[in-house]
């Protein structure tokens, strides 16, 4: 199980950083194609978080469920947290993700059991 979940959260941080990924471009270029909005609008949260979660769905086979929060999203900040169940794994997964220098990173990877 361990094994699985660092497989799904290192695809998941692959595809977010893909230059030609399959996500939407406001999901996965962060803060260029975010700044031009208003990010405090409740509407455009909540659009963001259902296309991101549509998309993370189509594209990832092993997550069963998914919940996506932004839990910043400020001028020069921009981060999610995905609650996620798997497939064959009892346990919930938080996958949090931060838009930082240009991509998206995750101190998570190394504590992922």
């Amino acid at each position: 199980t361990s094994l699985l979940r660092k497989s799904v959260c290192s695809d998941l941080l692959t595809l977010f950083n893909s230059p030609h990924s399959a996500l939407p471009p406001l999901l996965v270029s962060g803060m260029p194609e975010w700044q031009v909005h208003n990010q405090s609008d409740k509407h455009l949260q909540s659009w963001y978080c259902r296309q991101l979660r549509s998309a993370l769905l189509f594209h990832e086979p092993r997550i069963a469920a998914l919940q996506v929060n932004l839990k910043e999203a400020y001028s020069h900040t921009l981060a999610i947290s995905l609650e996620i169940m798997l497939y064959h794994d009892d346990e919930p997964l938080t996958f949090d993700l931060v838009w930082d220098n240009g991509g998206w990173c995750s101190a998570m990877l190394e504590n992922v059991s």
